[in-house]
């Protein structure tokens, strides 16, 4: 029995991978329950268990007779609120597109007020995340996340890449759905900052603060940005 949970979580782990990351997509029919025990080197249990948890977590629907498919993505399904950046800037007028600036697994100790505000130690391993939403290619909105290693284990830069909604992302594939606080500061564009965002001194902006707290411990800490006119959209 102890052999078989890591084998089961592998195989999830994996094929949850491939599926946020595209490399399985939407609609997409899954290889057959034998052929994904070759492929993993497992037994036709484990092939099923790993298959019943993609299903209760919406990856896979199944067909009768047909097999396992790839679940379209449904963000009216998701149990946990989040600010939709994108569809913020859709509203504007103006066309999305974010990117992921950086992706760091921090092991120094160093962040220390994010370590104190998430109840880390200096030894614990912090996830560093940033994202930079554009607006008509417009820097317009920077997102610094930060996640506890130990909360939510083996993110792959492949599953957030290109993903915009990286809250119902953890919430699915870690089954955690933290309730959030959050806080507002006006403040202006400095000369440390007026070329991320190519404003002038002086400028509006507004930070944005962010915790997540899940059964009674904080595993979601961020820090945004927010510049143009998004600021009216988003800060209400």
């Amino acid at each position: 029995m102890n052999n078989i949970m890591p084998l089961y979580q592998s195989m999830l782990n994996d094929l949850i991978q491939k599926i946020e990351s595209g490399q399985l997509p939407e609609d997409s029919k899954l290889p057959s329950e034998q052929k994904l025990g070759e492929l993993y080197n497992v037994s036709r249990i484990t092939v099923r268990r790993a298959l019943a948890e993609l299903e209760s977590r919406n990856y896979i629907y199944k067909k009768q007779g047909q097999g396992s498919f790839v679940s379209t993505s449904d963000e009216s399904n998701t149990k946990v609120p989040f600010l939709d950046v994108n569809k913020m800037i859709e509203k504007m007028g103006a066309l999305p597109k974010v990117e992921l600036q950086k992706f760091e697994l921090n092991i120094n100790g160093t962040e220390k007020r994010v370590r104190k505000e998430l109840g880390l130690s200096d030894d614990d391993y912090l996830y560093v995340i940033q994202f930079m939403y554009y607006a008509d290619e417009y820097p317009v909105f920077l997102e610094k996340i930060y996640l506890p290693f130990k909360e939510f284990p083996m993110i792959h830069k492949s599953e957030i890449e290109n993903n915009d909604k990286f809250i119902p992302f953890i919430a699915k594939k870690y089954q955690q759905y933290p309730e959030f606080i959050s806080q507002t500061e006006a403040g202006l564009i400095n000369k440390n900052n007026r070329k991320i965002f190519n404003l002038n001194v002086g400028d509006p902006l507004v930070n944005l603060t962010k915790k997540g707290v899940f059964r009674g411990r904080y595993v979601y800490y961020s820090q945004s940005t927010v510049v143009g006119d998004l600021i009216m959209f988003i800060v209400k």
